[in-house]
């Protein structure tokens, strides 16, 4: 009886890998170099990349592709755009006088010597790009102008950096006027006039005028102000870091405060021609904290009540008087000098000087209240 198939103890054949076969024809030979001017010669031809066999050999793009390819190219990388259009025509890269383009610049990118640079760009000629840079140029000078009307009006820029330009010696001279000012003359300020007609053109900077106010000094002494105040609060055992901030806020509070009732005084009383700008003003309060920073160190170094009383009322006493004649010519223009002419009444005048007497008098509560550190 036969056994199946499966029972069968002998092994399967060995598997055999099939045989190549090749085909019977041989492969279509690729075309050759044209020889001829006619269009059909082309290598790259419809009719030459058709073959025999029904093969279609796409050795490079179509004609048009090609020529568009080759234009883009040349248009955006000039440097680069003949070697790549030689390769692609059948040329050699390095064959002379056939589509060599400008040597290339930094970076691999062309010199731009050419007549038409902004031609390059797609959509860029000469007549755009210097409508973009007039474009420009015109917001920019729109810009500065309405900086200038807007923003320097409210901040005089020029007036701020006049007021900072000092030297060692107006320093020297400015510190010993604000705590020795009892026998200082004269108080009036400096006027600046015209090399060309001599007119008037306002007041002399700090640097040439001793009576004119800065703000160096009262930016200066705001600043050594609050130093001082921490240094105090912690010899008390009392420091803590919003010692500066308070101190800080104080200070400015009151210099602020201080501004705006002599701008309001001057507002009520209509007082014209005083040539005294926002930030002389501001400068003018300034001046108290070098009186209030020598109470201080006093206070520090130990002395008595007495002692610390009388540099109190000494200090107050000379920045009061420095305030006084200071503000004179603000408050009390002079005729040769104002812009306005005017004529005071007895009635005016003497509300005027109470004014300014109220102002300097103020100086013993700000000073006082600073000065408890």
């Amino acid at each position: 009886m036969a056994s199946p198939p499966y029972m069968s103890s002998r092994s399967p054949p060995p598997l055999q890998h099939p045989k190549p076969t090749h085909p019977a024809y041989p492969p279509p030979e690729p075309p050759h170099t044209p020889t001829g001017g006619s269009a059909h010669s082309s290598p790259y031809s419809q009719a030459q990349r058709i073959s025999q066999d029904g093969y279609i050999r796409y050795s490079s793009p179509p004609v048009g592709e090609q020529q568009t390819m080759a234009s883009a190219s040349s248009s955006s990388f000039g440097a680069y755009g003949g070697g790549v259009q030689n390769q692609r025509a059948g040329y050699p890269a390095g064959t002379p006088g056939v589509g060599v383009g400008p040597a290339p610049g930094p970076q691999g990118y062309s010199t731009m010597n050419n007549a038409n640079a902004f031609g390059t760009w797609p959509g860029m000629n000469d007549a755009t790009a210097q409508m973009g840079v007039q474009f420009g140029k015109s917001a920019v000078a729109a810009g500065q102008e309405y900086v200038e009307k807007n923003f320097t009006r409210y901040l005089p820029l020029h007036l701020i950096k006049v007021s900072f330009s000092v030297t060692n010696s107006y320093v020297l001279n400015k510190l010993r006027l604000v705590l020795f000012p009892w026998r200082h003359k004269p108080w009036s300020r400096q006027i600046k006039r015209s090399s060309e007609n001599g007119a008037m053109e306002g007041w002399q900077a700090p640097r040439d005028d001793i009576n004119a106010p800065d703000l160096y000094i009262p930016t200066m002494a705001l600043v050594t102000y609050t130093l001082l105040s921490a240094l105090a609060s912690g010899l008390q055992s009392r420091f803590h870091p919003e010692v500066l901030g308070l101190s800080l806020s104080k200070a400015l509070a009151v210099v602020t405060l201080e501004f705006c009732a002599i701008k309001l005084g001057c507002y009520l009383l209509d007082v014209r021609g005083s040539g005294a700008s926002g930030v002389e003003l501001i400068g003018y309060g300034g001046y108290k904290f070098v009186g209030i920073i020598v109470v201080i160190i006093v206070s520090m170094l130990g002395f008595g009540r007495l002692v610390c009383g009388a540099v109190f009322v000494y200090t107050f006493g000379a920045n009061a008087f420095f305030l006084l004649r200071s503000l004179k010519y603000v408050l009390l223009p002079d005729a040769s000098v104002s812009t306005v002419t005017t004529t005071l009444s007895h009635s005016q005048r003497s509300r005027r000087v109470q004014f300014l007497f109220f102002m300097a008098m103020s100086q013993a509560l700000w000073m006082f209240w600073l000065s408890r550190v």
